[in-house]
């Protein structure tokens, strides 16, 4: 069998890499621009779209630890606020945690061609399909490409694809079938936008089982989005449901903070999570981000997770590489480093997220007034997700009705 060693992915059917990446969203792109950074190995990212830019579905609310940890420049941040505001239906609070708004496409632009600078090869329009097994070790990857299959092989494959996970589902690395779904729609708008802060709003009326956001995205121009887990919008929202877009055009018509003069973008997605304690690592490949679900369970933010993933996951298989050992055994040092540094922490959002997604709108206001309470450790730790239990409990506008859910909670302790 003839094999295009060192050969560029587009110059035959079959190239070979000493890493390849599936997926080119920020976890996959990070990874790449790690090993790049600190390497000389050969990496290829396949991405399914024709340009990284039409990844076009989050939207882009982060913090510092992405743009100061990861080196992220100013012409990639549409804008950036020193606090937060949390509203219930009726109540406000205002939090000292400072934010940024990225411009998603150009950051996954930036992200790309910093790691193209690196020696990094990006393939677009390649959409991996599944993987290519030998004696049980993953050495490689199916695509589809211009038309045709191509095999694509690799001593590490990376799956970065996302919350569908095309290799760690077909490999039973993770059942997205036991996770928590949701959904969510953005309308990005130019126009008047009065607070100029980011802002969450827990209140069934405009987002059952969820919240609703308002991100401040350069002069005159903010976005305004709706997003809720299944499971919660089924139990709140109204008989005369009219979907997701009718929530985002309701808060949009009624709010008389801002003025809207066009809707420029739209953005839609979806976010599979659970506890986050998946199997990361098999024989020949690890998973980052997404693909095995390490979103923030709590209030779904996936860029820094994921590319705090791809960090630590990037570090493992470069020392993979040099001691020339791919097996689980040390590329499990990841999942390990994972679980035992986000696992816990990950338990805990999804229990608050439990409850916060199921209060009434009693509940939602005790708990924005609560957090406006909040110290400034506090509220660094809350936008760290590492609240302590003491934190927890100062948050939390417990309700007899509330105690039957104690079995749902406790599960997650495990």
């Amino acid at each position: 069998m003839f094999l295009c060693t060192g050969y560029t992915f587009d110059t035959c059917s079959m190239a070979e890499y000493d890493i390849v990446v599936a997926g080119g969203g920020p976890a996959g792109l990070q990874f790449a621009r790690e090993v790049g950074y600190a390497s000389e190995y050969s990496v290829a990212v396949l991405e399914r779209n024709d340009s990284l830019a039409d990844n076009d579905k989050s939207t882009g609310g982060t913090f510092h630890q992405v743009v100061d940890g990861f080196d992220i420049p100013d012409h990639v941040v549409m804008d950036d606020s020193p606090d937060v505001i949390f509203e219930g239906p009726e109540a406000h609070a205002r939090l000292d945690i400072p934010n940024y708004v990225l411009d998603f496409p150009k950051f996954l632009e930036y992200l790309g061609e910093d790691a193209e600078r690196q020696g990094v090869e990006i393939v677009t329009g390649a959409e991996v399909t599944g993987p290519i097994q030998e004696n049980g070790t993953v050495v490689g990857v199916e695509t589809r490409h211009n038309g045709s299959t191509k095999e694509t092989y690799g001593d590490v494959v990376v799956d970065a694809t996302g919350p569908a996970g095309a290799l760690t589902t077909r490999l039973g690395m993770w059942d997205r079938s036991a996770a928590q779904r949701g959904i969510g729609k953005e309308f990005e708008a130019v126009g008047e936008f009065d607070p100029d802060s980011m802002l969450f709003k827990f209140d069934h009326e405009y987002a059952p089982g969820g919240y609703a956001w308002v991100f401040p995205a350069g002069d005159d121009a903010f976005k305004v989005g709706v997003c809720w887990v299944n499971d919660f919008y089924r139990r709140h929202r109204p008989p005369d449901d009219g979907g997701i877009d009718s929530y985002v055009r309701k808060w949009i018509d009624s709010d008389s903070r801002w003025d809207i003069d066009e809707i420029r973008d739209v953005h839609a997605g979806q976010a599979i999570s659970d506890n986050s304690i998946n199997q990361r690592a098999t024989d020949g490949m690890v998973a980052v981000g997404d693909a095995v679900s390490s979103i923030n369970p709590l209030f779904g933010e996936g860029i820094r997770p994921g590319m705090e993933s791809a960090e630590m996951a990037a570090d493992v298989v470069m020392d993979a590489l040099r001691r020339g050992d791919t097996s689980r055994r040390v590329l499990s040092a990841y999942e390990k480093r994972w679980n035992r540094e986000k696992g816990p922490k990950w338990k805990t959002q999804r229990m608050v997220g439990e409850l916060l997604y199921d209060f009434n709108a009693e509940q939602q206001d005790g708990f924005v007034r609560r957090a406006g309470r909040l110290s400034t450790e506090q509220a660094d730790r809350l936008q760290r997700y590492e609240l302590t239990v003491t934190d927890l409990l100062s948050l939390y506008p417990f309700k007899l009705k509330d105690v039957p859910k104690a079995p749902t909670l406790l599960r997650h302790v495990w």
